[in-house]
């Protein structure tokens, strides 16, 4: 006599919690963590120098007059698009260029990790050699889009938020190009806005731990990479959700 096969249960078919993703994230990240201390070197370098900075006559902090969006993005990081303390121009430059490469890297590094494989350097560049230009080029498209979007009354931005979502994930995982995988990640996010709102609100609220004085910058960097791997595990609950719940998701949007 075989045994019926029970039809999945709610609890298989709901996607995690943004909190729920956090600790999944930072187990994956504590089981690979040599390679995300590789990886993550340079971040954590600027992160440090941030921490210097509030010790310099050259800080910038939330209540000061040169306070600016781009100084929000360096609290809410743990990154700063400033000179470091100590550091010349030149030398910043070259420490962008390696965080650019470095930042590709990590892309590649969470989404394998999501995906259940333990890399090693030597993987991360193979892939890195086929993709990051592709990858590159998608973030710079996306960044456009996204700035188009918010000039144009704010809304279209909040929806290219989501729908371009899971473009960076569909690349790597389907190896597709630019335009190919911003069109599969406007179809696949259909349905799913707030599960990947929430997940963007949430990483801005660890992200708020910037703000505080001088171990701010240190603390945002541990949380972000705490949560570095949540992305691509909701690039996964989305892309592995079964059919009729998607389709039910879909009817409902």
């Amino acid at each position: 006599m075989t045994a019926k096969k029970s039809a999945p249960s709610s609890r298989q078919n709901k996607l995690a919690s943004p909190v729920e993703l956090l600790a999944a994230s930072y187990q994956l990240v504590k089981d690979n963590l040599n390679i995300f201390i590789f990886i993550y070197s340079v971040p954590a370098l600027f992160a440090i120098w941030n921490f210097l900075n509030w010790f310099t006559d050259h800080k910038t902090t939330w209540t000061d007059e040169r306070f600016n969006p781009m100084s929000w993005v360096g609290f809410s990081s743990g990154l700063s698009v400033d000179t470091p303390a100590g550091l010349n121009s030149g030398l910043a430059l070259l420490f962008a260029i390696l965080l650019a490469i470095f930042s590709l890297l990590a892309v590649i590094l969470t989404f394998r990790v999501a995906q259940g494989r333990r890399p090693d350097f030597g993987e991360l560049w193979d892939i890195f050699k086929q993709r990051a230009f592709r990858l590159f080029l998608l973030e710079i498209v996306m960044a456009i889009l996204l700035i188009v979007g918010f000039i144009l009354l704010i809304i279209p931005g909040v929806i290219l938020i989501w729908r371009l979502f899971l473009a960076p994930y569909i690349l790597l995982d389907q190896g597709t190009g630019v335009e190919e995988s911003l069109r599969r990640s406007w179809q696949q996010t259909r349905g799913f806005g707030w599960p990947i709102y929430s997940l963007i609100l949430f990483g801005i609220l660890l992200g708020l731990s910037g703000i505080v004085p001088y171990l701010g910058p240190i603390l945002s960097f541990l949380l972000a990479l705490a949560y570095s791997c949540a992305a691509p595990l909701r690039y996964f609950e989305v892309k592995n959700r079964p059919r009729r719940a998607v389709s039910k998701a879909q009817s409902s949007a």
